[in-house]
């Protein structure tokens, strides 16, 4: 492999994707290295026993703003139109107790003051500073900022949230989000199982080296996650700066899997989108799932496991730790004799998988700026993407999608590192 390019772009999930049809449409002479054997990166739709499931990102967040949302709709892919639940959890359990309708109304407004005590905070502070940790409700309520956020909320920096340009609009997709996503990616020159080890920027090209050997480009973007940036996985020459590396230790990643127990028939006849419960028993006692069940009618249940339980689940045992808990939570919530009625399973494990190394970017308390560091240049032929670049839409594959032609944009208007400043 001994070949130039305009632009060599490091990995094909969203913003990857992004950055190859801007480099594209500008008629340049790109490259797309993708570590894995497949497209999409965080957007991975699976078959689960017949049954299509989004292992990673599944709702087309802010979805008038959203390109990926227009597409679908353009070409006929099937979504649900859901504009936020208004009254969240549909249903709560601790162990087998369901909490009553009152109970649960109360939940769901704390739930609502929580949100509301981030927007109106004073300064860029924790989360957990600004509302009622002593709440009945509280663990239930950490378990779903863990699931926005992928964070507790002692590590949620409410200038992030303050900063998240958000709209009430979340379409899931029936078909696959991932599948979606990597629709995209038709007859883009994508290179699988072709991870990056080293970004060379010391020559007149910028060198970029893999197993099957190296290249050499007038520019480079680079969309891993911040996970992988930070573990050090790609060496770069010289050394990401100081304000980079900073920019990471500021922006460190949250954890959020998806579980998809797939049944002989539905459970619940009703779609029924977010069940909270909290076990008494089993791996995750004292943690909370967020359960889905018949979503679209197909006959399936769905977890989302986030935060630390998420972290140490897969710590513990990856993908078959996160479905015992889930089958232990369900058993706990419906009886035993629920887990017969199993067919098929299937889980994620972006925590401890070395290509994500973890769900989403989450800043820190008191250091939201810090995506501004990830997000600005430091190099004139270097430029870095992927949702923790995202200022106001973060942690979202839209938000990572817009940064990668964004990161084409710059380059074209820098004269792809020849006119740039470092």
């Amino acid at each position: 492999m001994s070949d130039i390019f305009d632009v060599i772009i490091i990995g094909a999930g969203a913003a990857g994707i992004g950055a190859g049809l801007a480099a594209r449409a500008a008629g340049l002479n790109a490259v797309i290295l993708e570590a894995n054997g497949r497209i999409g990166g965080r957007a991975h739709a699976v078959d689960v026993g017949g049954v299509p499931y989004d292992l990673g990102c599944h709702y087309l967040h802010n979805a008038s703003r959203n390109p990926f949302a227009a597409v679908a709709l353009r070409e006929g892919w099937r979504v649900r139109m859901d504009l936020h639940a208004t009254s969240v959890p549909e249903m709560a359990y601790r162990g087998s107790s369901r909490l009553s309708d009152d109970e649960r109304a109360a939940c769901a407004r704390f739930y609502e003051a929580c949100d509301e005590a981030y927007i109106t905070a004073d300064g860029d502070v924790a989360g957990a500073s600004v509302i009622d940790t002593a709440s009945p409700y509280y663990t239930h309520y950490v378990g779903w900022c863990e699931a926005i956020h992928g964070v507790p909320p002692e590590r949620l920096s409410t200038g992030d949230y303050q900063r998240f340009a958000d709209v009430p609009e979340d379409w899931p997709v029936r078909d696959g989000y991932g599948a979606l996503i990597a629709s995209f990616a038709k007859d883009l020159p994508i290179r699988l199982n072709c991870p990056v080890t080293a970004v060379d920027r010391t020559g007149a090209l910028v060198s970029v080296e893999t197993p099957k050997g190296t290249l050499r480009g007038l520019s480079v973007v680079v969309t891993v996650s911040a996970g992988v940036l930070a573990s050090g996985a790609i060496r770069f020459t010289p050394e990401l700066p100081a304000v980079v590396q900073t920019g990471l230790e500021g922006v460190p990643m949250g954890y959020a899997e998806r579980v998809c127990l797939t049944m002989d028939g539905p459970v619940f006849d009703t779609p029924t989108q977010s069940v909270h419960v909290v076990p008494t028993q089993g791996p995750a006692a004292g943690g909370m799932l967020s359960l889905c069940f018949t979503e679209f009618g197909d006959p399936t249940v769905g977890a989302y496991i986030a935060g630390d339980l998420a972290h140490d689940l897969t710590q513990e045992g990856g993908k078959v730790a996160l479905i015992d808990a889930t089958e232990a939570a369900l058993a706990e919530v419906l009886g035993k004799d629920v887990l017969k009625r199993i067919v098929a399973r299937d889980a994620s494990c972006w925590s401890t998988d070395p290509l994500t190394l973890g769900g989403y970017s989450a800043a820190l308390p008191g250091r939201t700026v810090a995506r501004d560091a990830l997000a600005m240049r430091f190099d004139e032929r270097v430029i870095l993407a992927g949702e923790a670049c995202a200022l106001d839409y973060y942690a979202t594959a839209h938000g990572a999608y817009f940064t990668g032609g964004s990161a084409i944009a710059t380059l074209l208007k820098e004269g792809l590192g020849r006119g740039g400043s470092a």
